[in-house]
């Protein structure tokens, strides 16, 4: 009886630890999307972006100095690590671009949604989709639907049309994003695979910045805060790798999962975006599809843990 409950105290603590770690996370990535609308109008798009990929890469290098066994890499491991980097560089240029011209309650959930991708494409691969499941798709599906339709044109500045696309094409992204750095570290080292996938997609963008004839440096004021988008960046990727080292650590991914609520939230609360009770619905009923949706891919029988959630 002793052991018994050793065992279940042991199984909460560990649970409520990751637990923990995940709302850590989602909060670090729910401020630094909601600093993303202030530096991407300032600074501009690609400078803000480059440099707190740059930020991120200094952090990461020392923790796959510290952490990382490079030896025994496989040269897949490297393809699909420089493909995830590739594919971030594509989501990230999206996402800055889609909160610097779309109201936040319209770009977060859309960005947020992107796991429901994995589901269309596991459909496509003929694996069948599960009532819950289905509920989980209908809930984001209608969710995002709804702040779609309830969004209006009229704030000025904002073009919601073209800010839709572009959430959609960085919710695509990072679902390609994520898809490529979880076969990596499926077949190798972790923190080197994080630190491949950023520097590619650091890479990436300074050419397209290049290709574009884009500004590449941010306003001194503004490296602080741009610096300090980068910390939160590491700062929630090492909660969720560092649940790791507790059983349960499923639902620090899981958990995570909520940052755009976080985003939508801050801006209600801090840029006074207006959230009819039709709004706060549909914001909710999208983020409930996407935990559900979690929660269902972490107790299925696949092995591949989510090592890579989210920029």
């Amino acid at each position: 009886m002793c052991a018994l409950w050793q065992h279940n105290t042991g199984a909460i603590a560990s649970t409520m630890i990751a637990l923990c770690l995940g709302i850590c996370a989602a909060f670090a990535w729910g401020l630094h999307d909601f600093c993303v609308r202030s530096v991407s109008q300032s600074s501009g798009i690609f400078a803000s972006l480059l440099t707190v990929l740059a930020s991120g890469i200094i952090v990461l290098t020392g923790v796959a100095l510290m952490f990382s066994h490079p030896m025994g890499m496989t040269a897949l491991y490297y393809k699909l690590s420089i493909a995830s980097g590739l594919s971030f560089a594509v989501a990230a240029v999206a996402l800055y671009i889609a909160f610097s011209i779309g109201p936040v309650r319209l770009v977060a959930p859309i960005i947020g949604a992107y796991p429901i991708l994995s589901v269309g494409w596991s459909t496509a691969a003929g694996v069948p989709l599960s009532l819950a499941q289905s509920v989980a798709v209908l809930s984001i599906l209608t969710g995002v639907s709804g702040v779609a339709i309830l969004s209006d044109n009229g704030q000025k500045g904002l073009d919601q049309n073209k800010a839709i696309i572009w959430a959609t094409i960085a919710a695509a992204a990072f679902a390609a994003t994520f898809g490529f750095g979880q076969a990596a570290v499926a077949t190798g080292d972790e923190a080197l695979s994080m630190l491949i996938t950023r520097t590619v997609a650091f890479s990436a963008v300074l050419i397209m910045a290049f290709l574009g004839h884009q500004k590449v440096t941010p306003a001194r004021a503004q490296l602080p805060l741009l610096i300090g988008m980068g910390g939160l960046d590491t700062l929630a990727l090492g909660c969720v790798s560092l649940a790791g080292l507790w059983p349960h650590s499923e639902y620090a991914s899981v958990t995570s999962s909520i940052f755009g609520m976080i985003t939508v939230i801050l801006a209600w609360a801090f840029l006074n975006e207006p959230m009819t009770r039709a709004h706060w619905i549909c914001v909710s009923l999208t983020f409930a599809g996407v935990l559900g949706r979690g929660i269902m891919s972490q107790t299925s029988v696949c092995p591949l843990r989510t090592s890579q959630p989210e920029p």
